[in-house]
């Protein structure tokens, strides 16, 4: 028997691709990056061509880099982007570039004629998702509105998840749980497609991949044009995975009710497992299948996290780029020493998070981002210091809102860039008031892709055994009372500052 599993993220940004043993270590791995189009205001947008070839690049490369024998491993699985849209002709191939999930293309006039025809509330208890922009559903309404050729030439509307498997060598189309709820088509109470929806969109159950419940299905065996192309060997079984988030929280170990994962990565998340469906009374947390464990969990998200992070580094910082190049250090650590000079609070400069939107506690498609608080003594260190404080600000909304809907959190685990950062993992436990755990691995959307894979073949006996062997806490910050003031009041303008602009400007 192998000894290896490999996972695949497919993310927005770039793709990357790790080799695991079973105890979830990280063996050899590569990353990819590949682009985003902007068309029109606010629409973003992908293309199979620039991302494909990336995943079998990345692949073939991690599995150099491991020295591993390609026939020692076990299955690979998938993470995807969740709330992308592809619209496939009867050949499997995009009749248009992918519907981004940040793409704003949709607004106001999309989730009225949801509600024309099914009351909002009625819609939140359905799918457990808050009627908005990020949910696949509103940009289906308007490509059905606006792009009615297209419309009419779809044979098959896909997720990245069903995509993705039938270019690896899937024997048909299909998704997971969590990808279908991202869609905002899915029963989430029932685990199954949601047929309310199909009927209102009129799209036959057909045209849609199927529905998979269960964890780590093998869809498929790596073929032999796949193989020569990935380094995986012909015949390597071919698994479900799921939504890059619900990846995330599978490879740090979200199976058991109340545990509780924040992802701060290109998006931004927090989810809390629960053994219950639960639904916020004021309709702004999303409940969504936690795939293949059997429970659900309870979360909300921002839009653009740590991409606010890398959209500072790449407009404002070509100095740091230039001196990383140079010197070998990555400009986020140089940027991050210039944060660590400010104190908490950033010298009273705001920034507002929201390059994409506010999701979150906070469904506001019109939202911009925004930096308040500048006078003549504000440098560019303060600067920076805000925007990571306002994306921490952003998630802090989240974790409010969670426990406003009677969820409790005592500690949270950090996975994504986020926490890779001492002084960013620091800021986070100040600015919660709660300890963040730290994972063996922060690779964890390749861990939880790699661990469905290992549940599917049977090299573990469940997702919790999988977890319980191969996901491990391996440091944690706790707060320090002393910045809780400073923080509190920082936290507070963040949301005066939205609040202000909300009424006049968004």
């Amino acid at each position: 028997m192998g000894k290896y599993l490999v996972g695949i993220d497919g993310g927005t940004t770039g793709c990357k691709t790790v080799v695991f043993d079973l105890d979830g270590n990280i063996i050899g791995s590569d990353y990819r990056e590949y682009p985003c189009y902007y068309p029109k205001t606010g629409w973003v947008e992908q293309t199979a061509e620039d991302i494909t070839p990336a995943l079998f690049d990345s692949c073939k490369a991690a599995i150099t880099a491991s020295g591993v024998d390609p026939k020692e491993i076990l299955a690979v699985g998938f993470s995807s982007q969740g709330s992308v849209i592809g619209l496939l002709d009867e050949n499997g191939k995009c009749i248009r570039p992918f519907v981004g999930w940040q793409d704003l293309r949709s607004g106001e006039k999309e989730i009225e004629w949801i509600t024309d025809r099914m009351p909002r509330e009625d819609y939140y208890q359905l799918t457990g998702d808050p009627l908005g922009n990020i949910f696949s559903i509103t940009k289906l309404v308007w490509l059905k509105e606006n792009e009615p050729e297209n419309w009419a030439k779809t044979a098959m509307f896909s997720t990245h998840q069903d995509y993705f498997l039938k270019e690896l060598g899937a024997d048909g189309y299909y998704t997971d749980l969590s990808s279908a709820s991202r869609d905002g088509m899915c029963d989430v109470n029932n685990h199954v497609w949601a047929m309310e929806i199909f009927d209102m969109l009129e799209i036959p159950l057909e045209k849609r991949p199927k529905l998979i419940t269960e964890p780590g299905k093998v869809v498929g065996h790596i073929p032999a044009d796949v193989a020569q192309k990935t380094g995986l060997a012909e015949g390597t079984p071919l698994c479900m995975g799921a939504h890059d988030q619900n990846c995330c929280t599978f490879g740090a170990g979200a199976v058991e009710d109340g545990t509780a994962v924040m992802v701060i990565g290109t998006f931004g998340s927090s989810f809390v497992v629960s053994d219950k469906p639960i639904r916020d009374p004021k309709s702004r947390l999303v409940v969504k299948g936690n795939h293949g464990v059997g429970n659900w969990t309870i979360e909300a998200f921002s839009n653009t996290a740590a991409s606010s992070y890398r959209w500072y580094r790449d407009t404002f910082c070509d100095l740091e780029k230039a001196a990383g190049a140079v010197s070998g250090i990555d400009p986020y650590e140089l940027i991050n020493s210039q944060i660590a000079s400010v104190p908490p609070g950033a010298n009273g400069i705001t920034f507002l998070s929201y390059l994409q939107g506010a999701s979150g506690s906070r469904i506001n498609s019109n939202a911009r981002g925004t930096f308040v608080g500048m006078c003549l003594g504000t440098k560019k260190a303060d600067m920076a210091r805000s925007v990571m404080e306002g994306i921490c600000y952003e998630m802090n909304d989240i974790v409010q809102a969670e426990q406003e809907a009677g969820i409790k959190i005592e500690s949270i685990r950090i996975t994504g860039g986020a926490a890779k950062s001492p002084l960013w993992c620091q800021m986070l436990a100040d600015v919660f008031q709660k300890p963040i755990h730290i994972l063996q691995t922060s690779e964890t959307g390749c861990l939880g892709a790699a661990l469905y894979a290992g549940v599917g073949i049977g090299a573990y006996e469940s997702c919790k055994a999988a977890a319980e062997r191969a996901v491990r806490i391996s440091d944690t910050y706790y707060p320090n009372s002393k910045n809780f003031k400073a923080y509190e009041a920082a936290y507070q303008r963040f949301v005066n500052v939205y609040e202000a602009l909300d009424k006049k400007v968004f």
